[in-house]
């Protein structure tokens, strides 16, 4: 009989324990999703593998995008797209009268993602790194503005001579050729975000191929990175400025195709995405339209026999209509381009290009004359094999199918389309191998130099893709670039834009803008027309 009893009773309390058990269980799990429900996470589609995650090496606005989340320079421009004191990894600085000489003094407690602290020393390090001719970097020139750097990779100073020394930890010394207006805004760019020197000499060449294979200073991490498929940040618990970050993650997509991009934000899957012109109407209710600072252009490669004569480029650039081009093609708020220095770039009272105007206009029938005048020229009557060289995206494709009509239908060529993925065009146009292409410049920094000093002769650090040389336009830019009179600086700048529009190794095409959905619980995107397109160290999710 007791026995019986201490049975029951033992039953009873395993059947009451497995019932607490149960309910513990339940509010674990609960707990858990309650939890996943608070998780900051950001969803969106990249469209692109980013082709390199070096910051002295890579070119690409892809690559910017992800390096500006997991990586920061000494200032980090706002919504006004302004250096402000303490933005950034620097705390202050100081600029000599004559606007020669920068003292740059850095946070306290700034760490890379592996615990060490970030010095003064990383910045030297690295931007002697992108100036170093062994270094290759295509963005070399963006630091020529500093004391012997164009000399330096050029192979004709030690890097000792270069105007950038690290003093101590904490203090940055710069020195420049002559005073450069736009220099603090420079070093928000992404060639002059610091890395480890220790960490880079540990992983050599793998530098930046994997997430374990880049040191982090900015407000992310990169923690996955499947190539030609997706990336996933993390927030980065090094970063100095951490509590003011909201975002648990960014999950980035690599679609091309825009109806998938499309299905895919319509089932909930993307927060926030950009859309084609045949989209615009789909999302009238939502679509919202940002000038994003870029000017589409053809590269005619002067290098060509038929693209070195100027009357055959002005005659492919000005039998295209621009204005059909931008309204039945893009249909994305992109408008014409009749210079290459794009609206709201500052100019010496106001905007650059209102202050110009318009330096070209198409005409048909003149871009015929031409065409014939250039061919007696180059005494032939035909036109070689011309391949017009453009990405793979759906809307490359399809600006790429009306030029390649306009051409046709105007001026009676036939000119083949060659559509390759973005890191191979970049190759391609880096290295001289296309006849024309369709690419495009974006603003690096608020200045008209970030697009007209693109088109001086090329040296081993400018990024001259279309070889145009003419001695007047390099003096003109080095004029502007060896004065600190606005007036001058700007004068010298439109008279060297007027030159480069009437020789036209370069036809400009159309102002871009960049057309998105976004659902309303996205909150604190800050969207560049200088620099990097997106900023997501302010974005939160609104629930």
């Amino acid at each position: 009989m007791l026995m019986r009893k201490v049975t029951v009773y033992l039953m009873v309390f395993i059947f009451l324990l497995s019932v607490a058990l149960s309910g513990c269980s339940s509010k674990t799990q609960q707990n858990s999703a309650n939890q996943e429900d608070k998780k900051q996470v950001l969803r969106l589609n990249l469209g692109e593998e980013p082709p390199r995650l070096d910051p002295q090496t890579t070119t690409d606005g892809v690559s910017f995008q992800v390096l500006n989340a997991v990586l920061e320079g000494l200032v980090r421009l706002g919504p006004d797209e302004k250096p402000q004191k303490g933005s950034g990894l620097a705390k202050d600085w100081k600029i000599s009268e004559d606007g020669l000489h920068y003292t740059f003094y850095l946070k306290d407690n700034i760490y890379w993602s592996d615990g060490n602290p970030i010095t003064a020393y990383d910045f030297e390090y690295s931007w002697k790194r992108a100036l170093d001719p062994k270094t290759a970097s295509d963005y070399a020139y963006i630091m020529f503005p500093i004391k012997n750097a164009e000399k330096y990779n050029a192979g004709k100073v030690t890097a000792d001579e270069v105007g950038v020394k690290a003093l101590d930890d904490k203090t940055l010394q710069v020195d420049l050729e002559a005073p450069t207006p736009y220099f603090l805004s420079l070093t928000a760019f992404v060639t002059y975000f610091p890395l480890e020197k220790s960490f880079v000499e540990k992983v050599g060449d793998k530098l930046a191929t994997t997430p374990d294979t880049l040191v982090y200073s900015g407000p992310f991490i990169l923690k996955e990175w499947n190539h030609e498929q997706n990336i996933v940040l993390v927030k980065n618990d090094k970063y100095w400025d951490k509590d003011n970050v909201k975002l648990d993650e960014i999950d980035f997509d690599m679609i091309k195709d825009m109806n998938t991009v499309a299905q895919n934000f319509d089932a909930g899957q993307y927060d926030v995405i950009s859309v084609t012109g045949d989209y615009v109407e789909k999302y009238k209710d939502k679509v919202q339209i940002h000038p994003n600072g870029f000017t589409y252009f053809l590269a005619f490669n002067t290098k060509n026999p038929v693209f070195k004569n100027e009357n055959i480029r002005k005659a492919f650039g000005l039998s295209i209509s621009r204005k059909e081009l931008t309204e039945n093609v893009l249909k994305d708020g992109s408008f014409p381009a009749y210079g290459f220095v794009p609206y709201g770039i500052p100019g010496e009272n106001g905007e650059f290009r209102k202050e110009v105007g318009d330096l070209f206009k198409e005409d048909v029938q003149k871009a015929k004359e031409l065409l014939a005048k250039g061919m007696k020229e180059l005494n032939i009557t035909t036109l070689p094999r011309i391949v017009l060289i453009a990405d793979d995206t759906d809307v490359a494709k399809r600006e790429s199918q009306a030029i390649q009509e306009f051409w046709k239908k105007n001026l009676g060529i036939n000119v083949e389309l060659q559509n390759v993925p973005f890191k191979i065009r970049l190759q391609m146009y880096s290295q001289g191998q296309f006849d024309v292409m369709l690419t495009r410049w974006g603003a690096d920094y608020n200045d008209p130099m970030t697009f007209l000093d693109l088109w001086v002769t090329q040296t081993s650090g400018q990024p001259n893709r279309v070889f145009y040389s003419n001695s007047e336009y390099d003096k003109l830019i080095q004029q502007a670039k060896q004065t600190n009179d606005n007036k001058i600086r700007m004068e010298n700048m439109k008279k060297a834009e007027k030159i480069l529009m009437e020789e036209m190794p370069i036809s400009p095409l159309f102002f871009s803008a960049t057309a998105y959905v976004q659902q309303d619980y996205i909150k604190g995107i800050v969207r560049h027309a200088v620099g990097v397109d997106n900023d997501w160290k302010w974005t939160y999710i609104e629930k």
